[in-house]
């Protein structure tokens, strides 16, 4: 019995060491399987985060150095834009002077006043002379009635450029016709009329010697604390040098631009000139800071910085590593071609390098409270089995196969889909529904390397959206909207007329234009022109065509005139290979006849006093701006009372809509809609063909400008 009990006690030991050495195997092969998990994972991270930092870093780093040169060129343009606009300003001056000098036969006398002090604060015309110009001198005065007739010109321009200081053309025999603000400034606290000698000023010695246009260093404006520059442009009869048309402007722009160059309150701008000293800046300090007698850069002991400022003085765009003041920066540089200065933009590489060091953080926390958790599921895990050997000894064996099939196999497939991660491989798979702690640990894991991806990804397209800085087109837009006449009726004391016009761009700007102005009480001029192309391109090309058409216009001379010396003048600096469409038309307000001129515009559309709209298909010159020898035709019209006549760009005709937005409004749709309102006012007249226009296109966009006049003449007696 007692031999029996004992063979069975063995047995049962022997059977029980069996079962619990092979539960207590498998919990040792089940911990160090979690051992290698978990090692494995840490590794993983780790490689991950290394990989994911160098990437991250390497492309952020690219993306904020090429995000700082596009602004610097951005900043650069828009800086050029309105350096060239104010050549082109002087341009023109020069150029109608240089007609005048050279066609004497063409203009009347003009004679110009001397300085009104009386009229301090207000655009004034003027003479200024030299102290050794005999004024009475019959040469002198017959030379400046002929020049006299510039004047015009002169207030034109200087009225339509809020930035100008003055503008003006002096002469080779001692004098300057001159248009500013500040006549009472030219007399002396005694009431004397100053000299002025313009020859000797770094405007006209710098155009005279150098024969084409030339931009003087800035100075500070001589009766404000302002900053100015001044260009001049030398005139010629001939081949003799007769005058230098020349002008001032106010430079309050640049400082705001170079303040307007935002990097998240980590960046910095400044602006060189030609001589490599800083003359706007952002610094308070330091050696990129903008103070008076700047150093010239070029020859500072950093030679990164020399080297960076030599590439910018010379016209170079690119991008350098500096150390300024002590700190590591990027500097991007990009040309101001008209004047030959550079706009330069600084960004310090701790804020490149910010948003990837705080990934790395966001990442590195996320991996340790992963980890901790893995760790609190195996150390769970652990004691369940210690728990399951105590409690079920009997079933120990189908225990641990059990386990060793729900437990070791996922951990297996966990452990090697960590080790695939690797490099640029974050993806994880897991195909496995285990129900226990190492489903939760693999969907964490899982989890992880999602939420990994979805941070690299809207990283990216955060910093792949960023908006260009750009305050080029709200520039260009408030420049626009000042140009065109927005105040109806726009002569409320003259009954003769009645005329309205509006202008819908396509874009923020647009390249369509409309004018309407008095030439003298009897003669009213309207133009209608479309510039080829769209956006602030064709919104500058308008501004400058504009500004030439009426210039000419207030020379009194005819339509074909104007659009022939309109057409020379733009051809000859068209480098861009632009051309604008324009209709011109000067109406005698006293009996109705009208003189016009086309030149490649619309047909207009004209009604008689008891008829219907119908199109004037007048004879079409070619463009202006696309040859330059061009010689413009003019023809009649006569306007009895009653009569009107509208004017249109191609953007009406040519609107898309229809059922299907492939059918165009047409001209058959457009004559049809005139005369439905045909004796309404002219500004029903235009709104009624807007509101058809609009009904037609309904939901689609806009493809080009709109823009419309009409005026109806009324007469003398009304």
């Amino acid at each position: 019995m007692i031999r029996n009990r004992s063979l069975g006690k063995k047995t049962q030991m022997a059977m029980l060491a069996l079962v619990l050495g092979l539960l207590l195997a498998a919990t040792a092969i089940f911990g160090f399987g979690m051992i290698g998990v978990s090692r494995t994972m840490s590794a993983s991270n780790r490689n991950l985060n290394d990989t994911i930092g160098e990437k991250s870093s390497a492309y952020m780093t690219e993306a904020s150095k090429q995000r700082i040169l596009e602004l610097s060129g951005e900043k650069a343009a828009i800086a050029d834009d309105l350096f060239r606009e104010f050549k082109q300003d002087v341009l023109t001056a020069a150029s109608v002077a240089e007609h005048i000098y050279n066609n004497p036969g063409l203009y009347p006398s003009r004679s110009v006043p001397l300085p009104d002090a009386g009229r301090d604060g207000q655009l004034t015309i003027q003479v200024l002379y030299s102290s050794h110009t005999n004024p009475w001198d019959p040469a002198i005065v017959n030379e400046l009635n002929l020049i006299g007739n510039v004047q015009d010109v002169l207030m034109g321009i200087n009225g339509n450029n809020s930035k100008m200081a003055s503008i003006y053309v002096a002469t080779e025999s001692g004098f300057m016709v001159q248009a500013d603000f500040i006549p009472a400034k030219k007399y002396d606290e005694s009431g004397n009329l100053m000299p002025l000698e313009a020859k000797e000023r770094p405007w006209y010695v710098g155009a005279a010697e150098s024969g084409e246009p030339y931009f003087t260093p800035v100075t500070k404006d001589a009766h404000t604390p302002r900053l100015g520059i001044m260009c001049g442009v030398p005139v010629y009869r001939g081949d003799a040098l007769v005058s230098v048309a020349g002008a001032g402007m106010y430079l309050d722009d640049m400082e705001d631009l170079v303040k307007s160059a935002d990097l998240g309150g980590s960046g910095n701008a400044c602006i060189l000139n030609r001589s490599g000293q800083v003359l706007f800046s952002t610094y308070a300090d330091g050696i990129l800071a903008a103070v008076t007698d700047a150093q010239d850069l070029r020859q500072c002991e950093d030679r990164d910085l020399a080297g960076m400022a030599a590439k910018a003085v010379d016209g170079e765009e690119g991008i350098s590593e500096l150390i300024i003041d002590g700190e590591s920066c990027y500097a991007a540089y990009s040309p101001m071609k008209t004047v030959g200065w550079s706009m330069v933009v600084i960004l310090s590489k701790e804020a490149v390098e910010l948003p990837t060091k705080q990934l790395i953080e966001n990442m590195d926390a996320i991996t340790e409270q992963s980890v901790k958790d893995a760790d609190s599921y195996m150390r769970n895990t652990f004691f369940l089995m210690i728990g399951l050997i105590l409690l079920s000894v009997a079933i120990a064996v189908w225990v641990s196969g059990t386990l060793s099939l729900q437990i070791v196999k996922p951990i297996q497939k966990l452990t090697d889909e960590v080790g695939n991660m690797h490099g640029d491989n974050l993806d994880f798979s897991w195909d496995m529904d285990t129900g226990d702690e190492t489903q939760v640990l693999a969907e964490s894991f899982s989890s992880l390397t999602t939420r990994m991806k979805e941070y690299i990804a809207e990283n990216e397209q955060i910093t792949a959206e960023k908006e260009r800085i750009s305050t080029e087109l709200s520039l260009a837009n408030r420049i626009q909207a000042s140009m065109l006449p927005s105040i109806f009726p726009p002569f409320p004391e003259r009954r003769e007329m009645d005329i309205y016009a509006i202008m819908d761009p396509a874009r923020e700007v647009g390249g369509d234009f409309y004018d309407f102005f008095l030439i003298d009480k009897d003669h009213l001029c309207m133009v209608i022109a479309d510039v080829s192309g769209k956006g602030v391109p064709a919104a500058l090309f308008m501004m400058i065509s504009k500004t030439i058409i009426q210039s000419y216009a207030k020379l009194g001379v005819s339509p074909a005139q104007i659009l022939t010396m309109a057409n020379k003048t733009i051809s000859a600096n068209n480098e861009e290979d632009m051309f604008v469409t324009v209709w011109v038309g000067i109406l005698d307000l006293r009996t109705g006849k009208m003189k016009a001129s086309n030149a490649g515009h619309e047909y207009p559309v004209i009604k008689n006093k008891d008829g219907e709209f119908e199109l004037l298909k007048d004879k079409h010159g070619f463009v202006v701006g696309g040859m330059e020898d061009m010689v413009y035709k003019q023809y009649d019209l006569d306007m009895e009372p009653g009569s009107k006549l509208f004017l249109y760009t191609d953007g009406v005709p040519e609107a898309m809509g229809g059922e299907k937005g492939d059918e165009m409004y047409g001209l058959d749709r457009l004559l049809k809609t005139l005369n439905e309102h045909k004796d309404e006012t002219a500004e029903e007249i235009i709104k009624g063909v807007r509101g058809s226009i609009e009904g037609f296109v309904m939901d689609a966009e806009q493809f080009d400008d709109i823009t419309m006049l009409c005026i109806e003449y009324k007469g003398q007696d009304s």
